[in-house]
């Protein structure tokens, strides 16, 4: 009887080992083409068996390295830079006495005054200025003699007078602008009138200079 199990036992395991190498050359496969592993999760390799027949499942460090492909870099957008801010660049500045436009202390314009002014809005205009690109500032200054108040006030009347006939005379409203800068720009220093500063009326003379409208021209560029 025993004899008989042994011959069965024998016979089953030939059936097995029959199977095995059906499968996956190399290795003992089951029945359902499954690699036969021990109970160390090892491949059973057959007498067949050669390095160049490893599987992953099986022999995974023995099969060769494979190329690790980097992803594609994200496209990167292209920097689109922002336009750059036009900035206005003085190219003149005519300076009119205030005394050939103005009365003492008053902001009509005098006919003298009118006349120069004339004379500047024709050589304005006959430079034909693009009104685009370009602007014109009236500013008006006065001497250091009053009140600060009431000399920033007189002089944004006075530019703001001499502007106004600038447009009547044909300059683009649109173009020009005008401002009081008061007594805070002058062209004399303290020490150039120290010695008459107790006389009013050589006082006044002294400072003449600094009694003045300028007509600034800017042309506007990119930068």
């Amino acid at each position: 009887m025993q004899k008989m199990k042994r011959t069965l036992v024998a016979l089953a395991m030939s059936a097995i080992a029959v199977s095995a190498y059906a499968g996956k050359d190399g290795y003992a496969t089951d029945p359902r083409a499954a690699v036969v592993k021990n109970n160390y999760g090892e491949c059973w390799r057959t007498s067949s068996w050669s390095k160049d027949k490893a599987i992953e499942e099986c022999d995974a460090d023995l099969m060769p390295k494979k190329e690790v492909v980097a992803p594609a870099p994200a496209p990167v957008a292209p920097v689109v830079e922002a336009p750059k801010p036009a900035v206005p660049v003085k190219m003149e500045s005519l300076t009119l006495n205030a005394a050939a436009l103005f009365d003492l202390n008053k902001s009509t314009l005098k006919d003298e005054g009118k006349q120069a002014l004339d004379a500047v809005a024709g050589v304005l205009l006959e430079r034909k200025y693009d009104a685009s690109k370009t602007r014109i500032n009236v500013v008006g200054h006065t001497d250091r003699i009053g009140k600060d108040e009431y000399n920033q006030k007189l002089s944004e009347e006075r530019a703001a007078s001499a502007r106004a006939h600038l447009v009547e005379k044909g300059i683009p409203e649109g173009m020009i602008t005008s401002e009081g800068k008061g007594e805070s720009s002058p062209v004399t220093q303290p020490e150039d009138c120290k010695k008459v500063l107790k006389n009013k009326k050589k006082l006044v003379e002294c400072y003449a200079p600094d009694r003045r409208v300028e007509v600034e021209i800017y042309a506007t560029v990119q930068q």
